[in-house]
């Protein structure tokens, strides 16, 4: 949790540091721009993957934090003796990018190493609370970094948190890595692999399915959506703002409440109702026309899709073999990143082409389906966690 949350926080200073930084030194448009593309190397998750199951989750961990404070200090030296600007910033973000897609598949590959089943769902929801306080935290930081020494000063403050994150994952790790295993060498064979396996395993074959489709019907609305709900309630950027927060203490209710009570043996059942629940949560949200009930709607929305997501990478996670975990995870990885884009693209464009009411229930429709596919698996329908 510690790690995560250091890591997770040196990003987003970084991140607020980075844009600040494009604003001023080239533009709105060059930072969008700049920003987009650094995402791209995201992709680089599929090898990360393939690293993490052959050399090892901590392993992978303490040198991509390592990798990320020597480039953080790389960056600070450069901008320190030539200046900011938008080609080095544009570089020094990729290459970030990258270093965290390795990071990711082996924090998931990880956990379940060092947690036995009755605590996994614990464990998960213990990160993802790192995860969220670190990018809470991470915005101010930058912020308040960024006018006392420039964009040097946010690098090196960054270099540190990756450093201690480091030493964090490197004294928790287990005393002994999984063996490698055997098979081809080559990259590209092990990532087909991983994809190789998820299509053969019953259960892994409807689980990332399910996976997307809550993440695809939630993506839309709790990003972008938020901000034009929030405009056609009358309410402008602060209402945005209160239906964001709403979102954010729902969410953390729910790994508060999963820490006093994980769903064990009842896994499958409270998956099941919390993917319902959101269908339903997000159907009522095309015909709330006020703010405190969209407040409402939005803070039932964070609670039940916080509880589907630990469920579901319990899951994948308890499901998967520990010699193809790590590529299983960065499939999953890849699949909560790609569900934001997806859904901003579409989001706004059905909103203005059918109005709240229809664009709300069609994103329910996709939480409907996930909960139809589950409901017809007896295998996860009935699945137990511990």
């Amino acid at each position: 949790m510690s790690a995560t949350g250091l890591s997770s926080l040196g990003d987003a200073a970084w991140l607020i540091a980075l844009t600040a930084v494009l604003v001023d030194v080239g533009s709105a448009t060059a930072a969008g721009v700049v920003l987009a593309l650094a995402g791209l190397p995201r992709v680089c998750a599929l090898v990360g993957g393939a690293v993490v199951d052959r050399w090892g989750p901590t392993r992978v961990m303490v040198w991509a934090d390592l990798l990320r404070c020597a480039v953080m200090l790389g960056a600070a030296g450069v901008v320190l003796v030539t200046g900011p600007s938008v080609l080095v910033l544009a570089v020094v973000a990729a290459v970030m990018t990258a270093l965290s897609a390795f990071f990711g598949p082996a924090s998931g590959a990880l956990r379940p190493l060092l947690l036995p089943d009755e605590h996994l769902v614990r464990g998960n929801s213990l990160y993802l609370i790192g995860l969220r306080a670190g990018q809470t935290a991470g915005g101010p930081v930058g912020a308040a970094l960024l006018p006392l020494g420039g964009v040097v000063l946010v690098a090196l403050a960054n270099a540190v948190s990756f450093l201690v994150s480091a030493a964090a994952v490197k004294r928790v790790g287990p005393p002994a890595e999984p063996p490698r295993p055997g098979g081809s060498p080559r990259l590209t064979t092990r990532v087909a692999e991983g994809f190789r396996h998820v299509v053969g395993d019953a259960e892994l074959r409807v689980l990332l399915p399910v996976m997307a489709l809550v993440e695809l019907a939630a993506a839309g609305p709790v990003n972008i959506g938020l901000v034009l709900l929030a405009d056609h309630a009358g309410a402008g950027a602060a209402g945005a703002g209160l239906l964001l927060a709403a979102t954010t203490v729902g969410a953390t209710a729910s790994f508060l409440a999963t820490l006093v009570l994980p769903a064990g043996r009842r896994a499958g059942a409270v998956l099941l109702a919390g993917v319902v629940a959101q269908a339903a949560v997000l159907a009522c949200l095309g015909l709330v026309g006020t703010l405190p009930g969209a407040v409402l709607c939005y803070g039932l929305l964070g609670l039940v899709t916080a509880q589907s997501g630990v469920v579901l990478v319990s899951l994948v996670q308890r499901r998967t073999p520990v010699e193809v975990r790590g590529r299983v995870m960065s499939i999953l990885q890849l699949v909560v990143f790609s569900a934001p884009v997806l859904g901003n693209l579409g989001f706004g464009a059905l909103l203005d082409l059918a109005g709240a009411p229809a664009t709300m229930a069609l994103h329910g429709l996709l939480a409907a389906v996930a909960a139809a596919v589950l409901a017809a698996t007896p295998a996860l329908r009935t699945a137990r966690l511990g």
